[in-house]
């Protein structure tokens, strides 16, 4: 936490007068370059906190108090480093909560004021207009940090706790400045939405006190946030064995990342992951209730889980404890999604959006403004979204272009659908790789053209893009394609094709290709025939839609109605493990979801 100025005396006893303010500052600087030269990653400097103070409660607080912590008067790097200790040695309570960021309704406020040049520190609570002295401190030998460690543990039995001995700050946190301020500038910038240099405030922090589990959190942190998962779960399983250097807090937050790590890197196994968070929160919960990281564990597994009811609650008491954790606002907006309030959860992806990339953004925001029916919202955001994608090209660009015909096929312009499928098309042809890794997508797309009627050039781009990937999965999305558009021309069945493609068996796009022969002859039983052979082999929500339209042709209506329900149910269902097909997410699916 940043310094604050106070009127605060800096000992019960004894004002400053403003000149000797330079001699501070002198004597600050000397403080901080001592202590830099004194701790070493490995032999960090952790004094023994000595014998419990004898000392009388001058202020009992209420169990579960919300505390925040603050500086009296001085912004240099010694009294931010005082800030950071000060807030880390309290934080060890077991009977109150102490903020770690700004935020509104505490209900006292302790400040620890510093005199460098008399070696002197003294705490004080204050509540509205009122301070009440806590207890005093003296480093003679220039161990501020352990100096910080005794008085915070007196201001603790001073406010009520039957605190034990604390975990010495100097080793469960860092005895290097630059290493914690470091730290501190890396949450601060990720709160403003500096990802990246964030980053590097926390590798900065790593060379100075790489085996620190706060330093380390931080980095493990901000790796997880840019998708580095397998980075992110290998800094946690380092920062775990550092025990030596552990406090309860650091620990929880590196196992949550870590869990969240693994999910992400093995997500047949995601469930199991998030049941394990959900018990890590449940547990951290019942052993430290004052501390608002188990409430969030237990929030974010609710919301994996797709218990979003119970989820919402959680995350609006999350919202008030720490207003600035881009986490528990992205959160809050999927739970609003799920549970029905789509204006709701604009407003909070809105603010995770502030913070966060893109890529964790761009669809909430999008989903909840179209299930808002904010339509004009959702244009504008696609054109803000492009505007900041473009220039970096890639995935993104071709995703937003797929966006922009599924919400244009949803209003029912189906010539800007079409212009934007071309558009999409287009822009695969000139990044192939990743048309490689979609060619199913590619079909589908492809086939929304063509049943909308709107070919023309289709051929050509076709004709350029097998050229490109000869042999590959690609290429026999093209044969479907060009086979689509040859029975469109003639009114027969491209049997060549369909012969090619199921080289000598079943195959869901040979048969979806003869399905769509019959279509166009009128054959409405071999129709049905040849796609309810393309559902046994494919999950596709295209052929299913198809499925269910030749079903409603036949007269069998129940089944036509529950297939279609079933399948616009799975197409808006929001699961956060699973890979979203929301009808706005690609034209084929929004294809699939009005047809009937």
């Amino acid at each position: 936490m940043r310094a604050r100025q106070s009127s605060i005396p800096t000992t019960p006893s004894r004002t400053r007068s403003a000149g000797q303010r330079p001699c501070w500052q002198a004597l600050s600087t000397l403080l901080l370059l001592g202590a830099c030269a004194v701790s070493k990653p490995s032999t960090p400097l952790a004094a023994d906190p000595g014998p419990r103070p004898t000392i009388d409660v001058v202020l009992s607080l209420a169990a579960g108090s919300r505390l925040r912590t603050e500086v009296a008067e001085g912004d240099d790097p010694v009294h931010r480093a005082a800030a950071i200790w000060w807030r880390e040695a309290l934080r060890q309570s077991d009977r109150f909560d102490i903020g770690d960021e700004p935020g509104p309704a505490a209900d006292a406020t302790l400040v620890i004021a510093l005199d460098p040049a008399g070696r002197r520190l003294s705490a004080f609570c204050r509540i509205g207009d009122s301070e009440t002295a806590l207890a005093g401190a003296a480093f003679p030998n220039g161990d501020l940090p352990g100096a910080i460690d005794r008085l915070a543990w007196s201001s603790r039995l001073a406010l009520g706790e039957d605190a034990g001995p604390p975990r010495p700050v100097a080793n469960v946190v860092s005895a290097d400045v630059k290493a914690l301020l470091a730290v501190v500038d890396g949450f601060a910038l990720l709160a403003d939405g500096g990802i990246e240099s964030g980053r590097r405030a926390f590798q900065a922090a790593r060379r100075r006190d790489g085996a620190s589990p706060f330093v380390l959190d931080g980095l493990a942190t901000v790796e997880l946030m840019r998708g580095n998962a397998r980075e992110a779960a290998k800094i946690c399983r380092e920062a775990l064995t550092y025990d030596e250097r552990m406090m309860p807090a650091t620990q929880h937050r590196l196992a949550r990342t870590l869990l969240l790590a693994r999910a992400s890197l093995d997500p047949t196994r995601a469930p199991d992951r998030d049941r394990e968070l959900l018990t890590l929160g449940l547990t951290y919960q019942r052993e430290r209730p004052r501390d608002p990281q188990g409430l969030l564990t237990v929030a974010i597994a609710r919301n994996f889980l797709a218990e979003f009811e119970t989820a919402r609650p959680l995350l609006a008491r999350l919202r008030d404890r720490l207003p600035r954790q881009a986490v528990v606002a992205y959160h809050s907006g999927w739970a609003a999604l799920a549970t029905g309030e789509p204006k709701t959860a604009i407003t909070h992806f809105e603010d995770a959006a502030l913070r966060l990339p893109m890529a964790w953004v761009a669809i909430p925001r999008a989903l909840a403004h179209l299930t808002a029916s904010d339509h004009d919202g959702l244009d504008r955001l696609l054109d803000r979204l492009m505007i900041d994608a473009e220039p970096r090209g890639g995935e993104p660009v071709h995703e937003l272009q797929r966006i922009r015909a599924a919400h244009a096929l949803l209003r029912g312009d189906e010539d800007a659908a079409a212009k934007a499928i071309i558009k999409s098309l287009q822009w695969l042809l000139k990044n192939p790789t990743l048309l490689d890794r979609r060619p199913g997508e590619f079909a589908e797309t492809g086939e929304v053209l063509v049943r909308l009627g709107r070919t023309d050039g289709f051929a050509a781009v076709l004709a350029a893009i097998q050229g490109q990937l000869p042999g590959s999965a690609v290429a026999d999305s093209c044969a479907y394609l060009s086979g689509l558009l040859s029975v469109t021309s003639t009114g027969q069945r491209a049997l060549e094709i369909e012969g090619r493609l199921a080289r000598g068996g079943d195959n869901a796009f040979a048969l979806r290709l003869a399905a769509y022969a019959h279509e166009q002859r009128g054959e409405i039983a071999d129709m049905h025939a040849a796609l309810a052979r393309a559902a046994r082999l494919s999950d596709s929500p295209l052929t299913k839609a198809l499925l269910s339209r030749s079903l409603g042709a036949m007269g069998r209506q129940p089944e036509a109605v529950a297939l279609t329900t079933a399948l616009r149910r799975e197409l808006t269902a929001i699961h956060l493990r699973r890979r979203p097909t929301h009808p706005l997410l690609g034209p084929e699916l929004a294809y699939a979801f009005l047809l009937n």
